[in-house]
């Protein structure tokens, strides 16, 4: 039957799929959440019945099939930007199965497409076989991210003070921040502007795949805090309180290599979750400071992703006007 959209009829089937070969990391081609924590990426299925409907949802179920076999499914969330985030491709861990799960990723991109979306992200185990999934389905790999996870405890006490909850007029400069902070390669992938940073709104910048990873059907943004002096940010924390099998994720960055700022962050913004649940924070190649914060504060390497994206619009430069001269 080839790459499709799932049914109703397909809920079962997809569902025993997935948890038949989640537990196996060779069959993870991409993941929101590292390979351990995978689970977490799931949604339940009250949240899956909407899309297979064919209802308004956020959650899109997809699966590609070959002689009545499944040989590859996936969860797709539609934010509210122009954009898809795969949360978690799937695959029979054989080269069938990778055949499978690059039919699949061609399907999905070619549905987003069509209804009018920009990009597709995916976040994507740093193995072979996983990249070269998601290469020959034309995306490409803007930055590479590392996560770190703590077991159920609580963070030391933070030893600094005067950390600002962020509000809507905080937008203007923490997009300045971000603008500063943020390698131009990554700019270009993720297109943020200065009202994803509106936290009073939609706030696309917060949600993953962006400033954070995770599962966003799963995480409820808890916390947004900055370290404001000279009238403008020099550090930002965000805080997700985890869902069902989703840990708690932090977020942290600074605009200089300070440990100690980042740590103090970090306990900051956690001190408010409950310890239900592992605390997880994800870690870009430019941001090595807050990798050593995390080690400081018992957060150990859990594993890395390379963050990939897929243009499906092209830009079209604006009309300048140029000075005539009139003689």
């Amino acid at each position: 039957m080839g790459a499709r959209a799932a049914t109703p009829f397909d809920l079962r089937t997809v569902t025993r799929f997935v948890a038949s070969v989640l537990p196996r990391h060779s069959a993870i081609i991409g993941s929101v959440l590292p390979a351990p924590l995978a689970a977490g990426a799931v949604a339940g299925w009250p949240r899956l019945l909407p899309g297979l409907f064919g209802m308004r949802s956020s959650v899109r179920v997809h699966l590609e099939e070959q002689a009545g076999r499944t040989r590859s499914a996936a969860l797709v969330y539609e934010s509210r930007r122009p954009e898809w985030v795969v949360l978690l491709l799937v695959a029979d861990p054989t080269p069938d199965g990778a055949d499978g799960a690059f039919r699949l990723l061609s399907t999905i991109c070619a549905a987003a497409a069509r209804s009018g979306m920009h990009r597709v992200f995916g976040s994507v185990p740093d193995e072979v076989r996983a990249r070269e999934t998601f290469f020959q389905a034309g995306f490409y790999s803007y930055t590479r991210e590392a996560w770190y996870v703590s077991p159920l405890r609580a963070l030391a006490r933070p030893s600094q003070k005067g950390f600002h909850s962020a509000s809507s007029v905080d937008a203007h400069d923490l997009f300045r921040f971000y603008v500063a902070t943020t390698p131009h390669a990554v700019q270009r992938a993720e297109q943020l502007t200065v009202q994803d940073f509106d936290v009073g709104q939609r706030a696309g910048a917060f949600a993953p795949p962006h400033l954070i990873g995770g599962n966003p059907l799963a995480m409820r943004r808890a916390s947004v805090l900055f370290d404001r002096t000279d009238h403008r940010p020099h550090a930002l924390a965000v805080a997700f309180r985890g869902l069902e099998r989703h840990p708690h994720v932090l977020k942290v960055r600074t605009d200089g290599p300070d440990v100690d700022r980042a740590r103090d962050l970090l306990r900051v913004v956690a001190q408010d979750l409950p310890a239900d649940r592992p605390l997880a924070a994800p870690v870009r190649s430019y941001e090595e400071h807050v990798a050593r914060a995390l080690l400081s504060e018992g957060f150990r390497e859990s594993a890395t992703a390379m963050l990939f994206v897929k243009e499906l619009a092209l830009r079209i430069e604006e009309p300048a006007l140029a000075p005539a001269v009139v003689r």
